[in-house]
């Protein structure tokens, strides 16, 4: 997989506050003209005060400085909502658009390596865009609403703020679903220690397929 030029593709969405930009999980550029598209929980909704956030020092293949804060804020707003499958599109006013290739679940098997690019500790404030290779290690249907959809679960634990991270092919950078989160038993453990849910720590995150966010825009 070509990592260079990623950052021009994944930024982190964020929401400015009387204490500046609260950052709220991953998003990525898609190959229509300002779109972007990210997990609808990360938004929550809601459209006050959105933003991308553009820092301009993710670049993969150098050393990120993790005490550079700075950044941009482009103003956004949702332009289109998949409850079922907590997708959200967002939309900036610029001509944008990354030249992606968008695939789906049906295109990889169980066992293939891919590859999950996204900003694991965005919410704690450390914007580091990050590379992590997972295996595919099962496709199920999840039904929600009545409406059943397709997902991969990956051999990989994630942090809250990889939420809305891209996953691709390894072999030729096709974009196959996007990180929706670990799977919480029940809804969770009604605990948290240091911010985490302890039924989140295992290797079993959910990503659903990117076949809907191409029908979305």
């Amino acid at each position: 997989m070509e990592i260079t030029g990623l950052d021009k593709v994944i930024y982190t969405v964020g929401r400015i506050t009387p204490n500046g930009v609260n950052l709220l999980g991953t998003c990525f550029l898609l190959n229509k003209d300002g779109l972007f598209a990210t997990a609808s929980h990360v938004t929550n909704n809601d459209n006050n005060n959105l933003v991308i956030f553009v820092s301009g020092k993710t670049d993969l293949n150098t050393y990120q400085d993790t005490s550079d804060n700075q950044g941009q804020t482009v103003p956004a707003s949702i332009y289109k909502v998949d409850p079922v499958r907590d997708i959200c599109i967002l939309k900036i006013d610029n001509p944008a658009k990354a030249n992606l290739q968008i695939g789906g679940s049906d295109d990889v098997k169980v066992t293939d390596n891919l590859g999950v690019v996204g900003f694991p500790h965005c919410v704690n404030g450390r914007n580091i865009l990050t590379f992590q290779n997972t295996v595919v290690g099962a496709k199920v249907l999840i039904e929600s609403s009545g409406i059943k959809s397709k997902h991969l679960i990956l051999n990989i634990q994630t942090r809250p703020g990889q939420s809305g991270s891209p996953i691709f092919r390894l072999n030729d950078s096709r974009l196959i679903g996007m990180i929706i989160g670990s799977y919480v038993p029940g809804g969770g453990g009604g605990i948290s220690l240091g911010g985490v849910d302890p039924h989140t720590l295992h290797q079993t995150t959910h990503a659903v397929s990117a076949e809907y966010i191409l029908k979305m825009i």
